[in-house]
């Protein structure tokens, strides 16, 4: 090849041609393919992922509104956080009442009677000079917890040796007695209509615990004129006299229930379901307590999950506060 490119140029023996051909290596076949570039793309690819997540942390952040934890709950609404309750599977599924007496019973954590007993000692420590004695229990909408609270909120009283009455005042959707395994034939609708007494209605779970438990009886047309009657008002202080009143009633936002029950309370509990329940919601249903001139006693942050990031508060946070052997 070379000698005939040599001829084409004009070259001579003595005078090469100014154009030619020198063999530098043969060919050869690759040891390696080209593409794809596996260390290239895999650097890339770590990259992108890394932007990505960094992004979607940054959007949830600013765009995700629902309750995760209580020092968030506190910096957006102000109100402060009383009881944080862990997510206990066994509650979530069944309405049950936490056996005080055995440290809860078959199915329920340590870490949830703690979690009680720890929300009925704030409350008792809310106002030490003047300790509410009518509570009202409430959510801002349905499915956060708000009766299962109610129920074994005045159980933990009445464990703790306190009298306690809890009296289902949701009119229109009552669990109370389904929950204790009790009639709902008669209740509170019969003592406001004037058909029946305390003492025809209240139930006794246990003969032995200062708890009674007055159901909500028939679900009558009018529950929020009945709830608001001065015949209301005038039987929960009643009772308040000799024994600290819990007060279960419908969620905020749907009805005004709870708002009207409000005016003739202490205070009112609001129970938020973590994950679920918004800022938004939260804050509307703090409204419309206060705006009846309602007093909210706080906030209780419920199915806080005992691991992952959401569960900081409840887990590292308590030991590291209280010790390992602290309570």
């Amino acid at each position: 090849m070379s000698v005939e490119i040599n001829k084409v140029e004009g070259g001579t023996a003595d005078k090469p041609a100014n154009v030619s051909l020198t063999v530098g290596d043969s060919a050869r076949l690759p040891t390696s393919p080209s593409s794809p570039n596996t260390r290239l793309n895999t650097l890339i690819g770590a990259l992108i992922g890394f932007a990505l997540g960094i992004g979607y942390a940054f959007i949830r952040n600013t765009l995700d509104r629902r309750v995760r934890h209580p020092r968030d709950v506190e910096r957006e609404t102000g109100i402060a956080v009383i009881g944080t309750l862990p997510l206990e599977k066994t509650l979530d599924g069944e309405r049950r009442v936490i056996d005080f007496s055995s440290d809860g019973g078959v199915g329920i954590s340590h870490h949830t009677v703690e979690s009680m007993r720890e929300l009925r000692t704030n409350l008792q420590f809310i106002d030490v000079d003047n300790p509410p004695r009518v509570i009202v229990v409430t959510s801002s909408t349905p499915g956060d917890g708000k009766s299962t609270v109610a129920v074994n909120l005045a159980s933990s009283l009445a464990a703790a040796g306190q009298r306690a009455i809890l009296i289902d005042c949701d009119l229109r959707r009552p669990v109370v007695a389904d929950i204790f395994g009790l009639s709902a034939d008669a209740g509170l609708t019969d003592i406001l209509a004037g058909r029946a007494e305390l003492q025809d209605v209240a139930v006794r779970p246990h003969a032995e615990s200062p708890l009674a438990v007055v159901p909500a009886g028939r679900i009558p047309p009018n529950p929020s004129e009945l709830l608001g009657s001065q015949r209301m008002r005038e039987f929960v202080r009643s009772l308040s006299e000799s024994a600290i009143v819990i007060l279960d009633s419908p969620p905020v936002l749907p009805v005004t229930d709870a708002a009207v029950l409000a005016t003739a309370a202490d205070g009112v509990v609001i129970v938020a379901s973590s994950g679920r329940t918004t800022f938004d919601m939260l804050q509307r249903a703090i409204d419309n307590i206060t705006r009846t001139k309602g007093r909210v006693l706080g906030i209780v942050l419920n199915r806080v999950p005992r691991k992952g990031a959401d569960a900081a508060y409840y887990g590292r946070e308590y030991y590291s506060a209280a010790g390992p052997s602290g309570r």
